[in-house]
């Protein structure tokens, strides 16, 4: 009987640690996090999205390593619709310069048009602009113009849904979004995998 207790027992062991082995999970893969400083704000954490938007994910990603949206500044707050960064036209200035400009100024030295100098595809998804998404900015909707210009909704704006790609969300920080004056300078976007 000891033999045949040892034996039904080395089974089960082996049974147990099958099912443990069979039973883990794969690890998850999860979505690159940018973590945006706005000074004199605090932090965003935004989650991207690079299985519905690989292109722009990608684009936006090696922009924040070469560290092109330091010291860039919010050159479009619209309450209750969207604030905007990402045109490095802003990057020499100081937010006193920049709010001390006209809008005829600001369109003179064309602050609002600006980019890295590669635009990237329009990438169709089903993402909507919810309040808290990301999404690349265009010169008109649907169009390959997506270069280094974004927009954080900051309310649901599903009227742009389908004509500008959704890349991300804000997961943590929307209350410092609601906070982005204009002129408001980027002090860095660092990328966490």
């Amino acid at each position: 009987m000891s033999h045949l207790f040892r034996s039904i027992c080395a089974v089960l062991l082996l049974s147990l640690v099958a099912t443990a082995v069979q039973a883990k999970p794969a690890p998850k893969t999860a979505n690159p996090i940018a973590i945006m400083t706005v000074e004199g704000r605090g932090k965003v954490y935004i989650a991207l999205y690079p299985k519905d938007a690989p292109k722009t994910v990608a684009h936006f990603i090696e922009l924040c390593h070469k560290k092109f949206y330091d010291g860039i500044l919010f050159h479009r707050v619209i309450p209750d619709f969207v604030v905007q960064a990402g045109d490095p036209a802003t990057k020499g200035m100081t937010p006193k310069q920049f709010l001390e400009m006209t809008p005829e100024e600001r369109d003179m030295k064309h602050i609002g048009a600006g980019g890295s100098g590669k635009n990237i595809p329009f990438e169709r998804n089903n993402l909507t602009n919810d309040t808290g998404t990301i999404a690349m900015a265009l010169s008109a909707p649907q169009s390959n113009t997506g270069d280094s210009q974004w927009f954080i909704n900051l309310v649901p704006n599903h009227r742009l849904d389908g004509d500008y790609c959704v890349f991300g969300k804000v997961i943590k920080g929307m209350d410092v979004v609601k906070k982005i004056h204009l002129g408001d300078r980027i002090k860095s976007i660092i990328i966490k995998k």
